[in-house]
């Protein structure tokens, strides 16, 4: 893995977190930039937000239980500023002697057009079992069978359906992918397990809505979306939760990461401003251990927000965590 320049074909090496280590020149033909600037990046910053949703739900979970995916199918930053899909392949491996991912890309610029065509044939099969169904008697061996092929592609469209749900605005997941990722950690994760689970929300932000205009607004949610990205491991999941409120579930993360997490966002967040005033946030933090609860997500939800409300009223621009049934900074 020394010469990872003379492999022909688009190559990145990642640690387990999702933190890039090594890039080679194919690649970098594709995102632009250089070597020593993706290495202080995460795979995070790479792919596009969809893709970003994608990686955080199925493949760094399906990394982690059988150590390789293939085939999977996403979007890289192009260094034109375009999207880039690709197919990519991973595997878990070694590099320099420490555990790592090796990902291995191949750029499918046809694919995108083979998806819409797909959208239409599917499309256009739906409108065929309508009409089948009113055919006579004698076709209906051929109109069940048809029948069959329209719900797989109902169920289908269900599924991409729930995948799309994301905030408009920001193209951040919303509400409901919070609530599927967050049942996949309860239905996967071991007994004394940990995660974590941030509340970040924007102080003083009426005040930028009543000052500089709701442009300025969504601007400003914007960007603190794109540093939340940022800040966040390939693991984790960013979502808009409501307004100027958003969370981020941390599926592997005791305390001691969570606060790292968040000191990173409050970091980021000095690149974000309005009007060259900055903008800051408050976080609101816990952690919790494994259960199958069904009320999980929304006890959590709950203590975080009751340790984001202490945040607000001890001045803002900080984080509290809620622990062991009473607040500290």
């Amino acid at each position: 893995m020394d010469n990872l320049h003379q492999i022909p074909c688009p190559l990145l090496v990642t640690d387990l977190q999702g933190q890039i280590l090594a890039s080679n020149t194919d690649l970098l033909e594709v995102v632009g930039s250089t070597e020593a600037y993706w290495e202080q990046q995460n795979l995070n910053a790479l792919v596009t937000v969809p893709s970003r949703i994608f990686l955080q739900t199925h493949v760094f979970p399906m990394l982690r239980r059988s150590g390789k995916v293939r085939e999977v199918y996403f979007h890289l930053h192009g260094s034109n500023g375009q999207p880039v899909p690709v197919m990519v392949n991973c595997s878990a491996g070694k590099y320099h002697g420490a555990e790592s991912y090796i990902w291995i890309f191949f750029v499918a610029q046809e694919r995108s057009r083979f998806e819409a065509e797909l959208v239409q044939a599917r499309a256009q099969a739906q409108r065929m079992a309508s009409e089948l169904a009113q055919m006579h008697a004698n076709l209906a061996t051929q109109h069940a069978s048809l029948s069959q092929r329209t719900l797989v592609v109902e169920d289908e469209n269900r599924e991409l359906a729930q995948l799309s749900h994301s905030d408009p605005l920001t193209g951040l997941g919303n509400r409901r992918a919070l609530t599927r990722a967050v049942q996949r950690w309860q239905e996967q994760g071991s007994a004394g397990a940990q995660a974590s689970l941030l509340i970040v929300d924007v102080d003083h932000f009426k005040q930028v809505n009543d000052t500089f205009g709701h442009d300025a607004g969504d601007r400003v949610l914007i960007d603190l979306a794109r540093q939340l990205g940022a800040s966040a491991r390939l693991s984790d999941l960013v979502v808009r939760y409501g307004g100027e409120e958003f969370v981020v579930w941390l599926p592997v993360a005791d305390q001691v990461a969570a606060e790292h997490i968040a000191q990173r966002i409050h970091t980021n967040l000095l690149q974000v401003s309005v009007s060259k005033k900055p903008v800051t946030v408050s976080i609101g933090a816990y952690t919790l251990t494994h259960t199958s609860a069904t009320d999980f997500l929304k006890n959590a939800l709950h203590l975080a927000d009751r340790a984001l409300y202490s945040a607000k009223k001890s001045g803002r621009n900080r984080t509290v965590h809620f622990a062991d049934k009473r607040l500290a900074c």
